[in-house]
Formats: structure tokens, C-alpha cells, sequence
């Protein structure tokens, strides 16, 4: 098994990395709120519990860490965990949480790391924005499909 892993291709190259950075700061700045990206190069463990634990010492203003929202990933292991704040936790749907991670995963299967974070990090963005900061009447949440539910036609 060692034999096949050093022959898998990087977690992420030069280009993703610079790709995710800029969407990262168009997110952040769509959002109004804190989105941090963690990619932990050599961590063990559970990823949902280092997560956590890079959360509660994230240095963002306490303000803001109710709203914030953390997207973490190990490289090495090729596991990942969202995070958020209280308020962001209360106010998003469970539905929401279920089909971000659901999506991160199913990208993280296919070895599509950049574009299932990325993905993952705009519809966090959308869903902060929304619910702290609308601009406009018609402002909305994208739909969102419960697990036992039909696609729209």
C-alpha cells in the first residue's frame, strides 16, 4: 500500500493552491464573515476534532467567531471537516451542513480536491451572506435538496 501512495499525485499543485487562495478572498468578501481553509500537510487524527481544535485558536476578533466558518483538510490523509460557529450553526439548515459535506466528499472520492473546497467554500459564502449580511429583498439561499428528496424537473 506505501508502494502505491508514493505514487499518488499531490493533494493540491501550485495552480489549485492559487486558485483556492483568490476564490477564498472573493468568498470571504461576498460573505461578510470569517472563512478560514486549513490544508494540514501531516496531521493524524480524526479530522472533525483537529478542526475544532484549529478553530478555538483560529485569531479572528471573538465578534466574529460565532459566524465564522472553518473548512479543514488533511493532505495526508486526504480527510476533511466544516466547522462553524455558533450563530452560522443555528441559522443554516442541517440540510445545508448534510449537502456541503455530502459534496465535499463525492469530490474528495473522485481525488478533485481543489474543485470540491472551492465548492464547499462558495456555498458557505452564500449562506453567510445571506443570512448576516442581504442586500437586496430577493436575496436567497440556494435550494437545497433534502437527502430523500426529487431534483427539481
Amino acid at each position: 500500500m506505501e508502494f502505491l501512495r508514493a505514487f499518488r499525485p499531490p493533494f493540491l499543485t501550485d495552480a489549485e493552491r492559487a486558485q483556492l487562495l483568490d476564490g477564498l478572498a472573493h468568498a470571504c468578501r461576498h460573505a461578510g464573515e470569517p472563512i478560514g481553509l486549513i490544508i494540514d500537510a501531516r496531521a493524524s487524527g480524526e479530522p472533525e476534532a483537529r478542526a475544532v481544535s484549529l478553530f478555538a485558536v483560529w485569531e479572528i476578533p471573538a465578534a466574529a467567531r460565532p459566524r465564522a466558518v472553518l473548512v479543514y483538510a488533511n493532505a495526508a490523509t486526504r480527510r476533511f471537516a466544516v466547522i462553524g460557529g455558533e450563530e452560522i450553526q443555528q441559522v443554516a439548515p442541517p440540510a445545508f451542513w448534510t449537502q456541503v459535506r455530502s459534496e465535499l466528499q463525492r469530490h474528495f472520492d473522485d481525488e478533485r480536491y481543489c474543485d470540491g473546497l472551492f465548492k464547499a467554500i462558495a456555498q458557505i459564502a452564500i449562506q453567510l451572506h445571506f443570512h448576516f449580511h442581504p442586500t437586496l429583498p430577493e436575496d436567497a439561499p440556494p435550494p437545497i435538496a433534502a437527502a430523500d428528496s426529487k431534483p427539481p424537473l
